[in-house]
């Protein structure tokens, strides 16, 4: 079978060849351009969404509801689709015949009462100067059964820190876990996301692109984004649609992973004043196989739904969205060893020993974990006069998780840890127009929080209360923009576990903790050409430590270690500069950023160097601590299209974090890496489009500034791995259906990523193919207009 997808692989190469050999003379260094207005008033549309069908490219226009996109072919026509909250969609056929073609379109109200919802044209900030990626097209497709921490990875300046195969999480710039919020379809995503083995509950089928903010955000978003946010974003619903949909088959070969992923939507009504989304997702893998052997207990399920009401009425603009999260994860038997002597040997051997490998099985056994998050939130907008939108939000999140250990010489007795967090939040924001070029956010947000846990120790119950005031404008004439932020927070928090956490009869305590602090954010932007823009923002963000680094005592059995937390630990307070110029027409493409971070009293888990043996086996240990640190790195990408057929994209980013101290290098930041996409594209036939290739090599330096002497085991050697990755559109009747083949360490190679926990103990996931195909429900062609 992998002989037969190589040798498919290789004819494809060859056929591309043959197409790019006559090919090379083609222009693809055209650009479509234009502005998005009301047909009525002329008034400007910031806020609308822009698609290429044929290329997968998307945005959403800025401020001065101007769009372009460039890198297109000559002689060929694209489909520009172009939607807009309360307006009707349109589609229109562009042939390319020119270097600059200009198309501006005149947007047409559904009716006389739904033109009034306009909920972004009246004022607001779209978009930050902050620097900003996004997954979403093609790139966001390929992803697709891919965990949200894996689907981020392919963005410079994004990395994951791992538990095993199955369990990742998103880190921007060096940064992770509660220094990143993510945000699920406007949520802020609360569950127990202080663990590294606590993967976030969202199911990133709902997404229609996600939005990755580089750097401190605290002034828009709260104190916890010190690194960064990843919105999670679905698709605008479709008020002005009948039913319609789409059907998401995927198969992987690597753990015999299949997921079916579903989403329904249409609008209700004559006036289209109703609309609804279902969407749902199953999933089931076995056991991960490394290029050598099988990784015991690392299967997993999954089960999710969401569904979305919006309804529409005169001025209000009223949207209600549930969700369900469930999953069973297995954890790495191998990771939980009985006696230090094994666990040592375990550390020094290549390969963990015969009984913690397998065969491909669904068997999931102990350790494990079941996870379950639900979330409401309902949303209204309303227009105040002609000077902007208020928007109102509640949401209510409650996330269950059961740990179940190895339990050494007694039968199965349930869970030995629970933890039950319910976490409510709202939020006041009015977008608004002060001036006709400045614009801007103010708003109120709180968030009230309860936990309690079942079991054993390992963090105690709590109770917090967070509130922040926030005002953030936008300032644009000509070339410059400006951009200035203020926003004050204060967390309350109490705790409640026994002085002695290892002893039931101990006296109970309750430690209250109070912190607030001010955030701040200046940013600058300026037009240097026409698709040339320099950025730059200096913030100052800040966060308090989490429950875990104060309290937390006791084996962290998804991690597979031993974890202790220091209550006399302080606010972290940091300043942030980041600065980058993006390019973004002619046949050479790119951005580059470079950033410094001046973290004080940085919190992060410090290895202790020496086991601990208890009675449920022996772990590493750990201990938060706390130190001056500056972060200093630089992400780059570069992208160049010889002709229609060929283009070529080179990535690189880098992170150094020192201790002021003593100017050692950090534990547990991201080694370097660098990647070379080669994407070669076929000629379109009358039922096969939009077809290329995608061969990237991705290669990880080894992580040489940390010491040995700083950590259990030797950084990891560095790695180069091959992935091949080849799309199409199938045209079968007046349906399209997309169809993808990845291929994931191609070559098989053995590695360990520096930021895997059990880097200690296996390797990574050997080949792997991913076979996609994309159904749509109700959906044809696009149509000339």
């Amino acid at each position: 079978m992998v002989n037969f997808f190589l040798k498919i692989g290789l004819v494809c190469i060859i056929i591309v060849a043959h197409a790019y050999s006559y090919a090379w003379a083609q222009n693809c260094n055209n650009l479509i351009f234009g502005t998005i207005k009301d047909a009525k008033t002329k008034e400007i549309l910031p806020g609308a969404s822009v698609a290429i069908k044929e290329i997968g490219a998307f945005l959403v226009v800025d401020d001065d509801s101007h769009y372009h996109f460039n890198q297109l072919c000559n002689g060929n026509t694209y489909t520009l689709q172009i939607n807009f909250l309360g307006y009707q969609q349109k589609e229109i056929l562009v042939q390319i015949k020119k270097t600059a073609t200009e198309i501006n379109v005149l947007l047409n109200p559904l009716n006389s009462q739904l033109a009034e919802v306009n909920v972004q044209a009246k004022g607001g900030i779209n978009k930050l100067l902050q620097t900003q990626s996004q997954l979403k097209g093609k790139e966001l497709e390929l992803s697709r059964g891919l965990s949200l921490g894996e689907a981020l990875k392919t963005i410079p300046g994004l990395s994951a820190i791992q538990t095993g195969p199955t369990i990742s999480k998103p880190v921007i710039h060096g940064l992770h876990a509660n220094r990143i919020l993510i945000y699920n379809n406007g949520v802020r995503l609360e569950g127990q996301q202080w663990g590294s083995e606590h993967a976030p509950e969202i199911d990133p089928f709902i997404a229609n692109q996600i939005t990755v903010v580089k750097g401190a955000a605290s002034v828009l978003y709260g104190s916890d984004a010190m690194g960064g946010v990843v919105l999670v974003e679905p698709s605008a619903l479709a008020f002005n649609k009948k039913l319609t949909g789409q059907v998401n088959l995927v198969a992987i070969s690597n753990n015999g992973q299949g997921a079916v992923a579903t989403m329904l939507e249409s609008a209700v009504g004559k006036n289209a004043n109703f609309c609804w989304r279902l969407q749902t997702t199953y999933k089931i893998a076995g056991n991960a196989k490394t290029p050598n052997y099988y990784i015991k207990n690392t299967g997993f399920n999954e089960r999710n739904a969401a569904l979305t009401l919006g309804y529409r009425q005169n001025k209000l603009n009223t949207e209600l969205f549930a969700s369900t999260f469930n999953t069973k994860l297995g954890i790495f038997t191998g990771a939980h060893i009985g006696s230090i002597t094994d666990l040592l040997n375990a550390i020094d051997n290549e390969k963990p020993d015969p009984s913690n490998q397998s065969n491909l099985n669904y068997k999931i056994g102990r350790p494990y974990q079941n996870v379950s998050h639900n979330l409401i939130k309902l949303k209204i907008n309303y227009p105040v006069g002609d000077f902007g939108i208020l928007h109102a939000q509640y949401s209510n999140q409650q996330n269950n998780r059961e740990e179940y250990d190895v339990v050494r010489g007694s039968a199965d007795k349930g869970y030995q840890l629970k933890f039950d967090l319910n976490t409510q939040n709202a939020e006041l924001i009015l977008d608004h127009t002060i001036y006709k070029n400045l614009q801007g956010k103010v708003g109120l947000q709180g968030m009230f929080q309860q936990n309690y846990y079942d079991g054993r120790y390992l963090i105690p119950f709590f109770t917090s209360y967070n509130g922040g005031i926030f005002l953030i404008e936008k300032y644009t004439k000509n070339k410059l923009s400006l951009e200035g932020g203020l926003r004050y927070d204060n967390k309350y928090m109490q705790a409640r576990l026994r002085q002695n956490v290892l002893d039931d009869n101990s006296p109970e305590i309750q430690p209250q903790f109070n912190f607030d602090q001010v955030s701040a954010t200046f940013g600058t932007g300026y037009q240097i050409l026409p698709h040339l823009k320099w950025t730059s923002t200096l913030a100052k963000a800040w966060r308090p430590p989490a429950i875990n680094e104060l309290f937390s005592f006791g084996v962290h059995h998804g991690s597979g270690s031993f974890e202790k937390g220091d209550k006399n630990l302080s606010e972290e307070s940091s300043i942030n500069f980041t600065s980058g110029l993006t390019k973004t027409n002619g046949k050479l493409t790119g951005e580059i950023s470079a950033y410094i971070n001046h973290i004080n009293n940085y919190i992060y888990l410090k290895p202790d160097l020496k086991p601990v043996l208890t009675v449920r086996g022996a772990f590493p240990s750990f201990t938060y601590v706390q130190v001056n640190a500056r972060f200093t790195g630089a992400d780059f990408l570069t992208q160049y299209q010889f002709n229609k057929f060929f283009k070529t994209s080179v990535k690189y980013s880098f992170v150094r974090a020192y201790n002021l101290a003593n100017n050692n290098h950090l534990e547990f930041i991201p080694p370097d890496k660098a990647s070379l996409i080669i994407q070669a594209s076929l000629n379109d036939s009358k039922k096969i489009k939009n077809t290329s290739i995608d061969i990237t090599i991705n290669h990880f330096a080894k992580q040489w500034r940390v010491k040995r002497e700083q950590d259990y085991a030797p950084t990891p050697n560095a790695a180069t791995v091959l992935n091949i990755d080849l799309s199409s559109q199938l045209i079968l009747g007046k349906n399209s259906f997309n169809l993808s083949l990845s291929c994931i360490n191609a070559l098989n190679t053995p590695y360990r990523d520096y930021l895997n926990r059990f880097r200690y103990y296996a390797d990574e996931t050997g080949r792997n193919f991913i076979l996609r195909l994309q159904i749509p429900i109700g959906k044809g062609l696009p149509s000339k207009i």
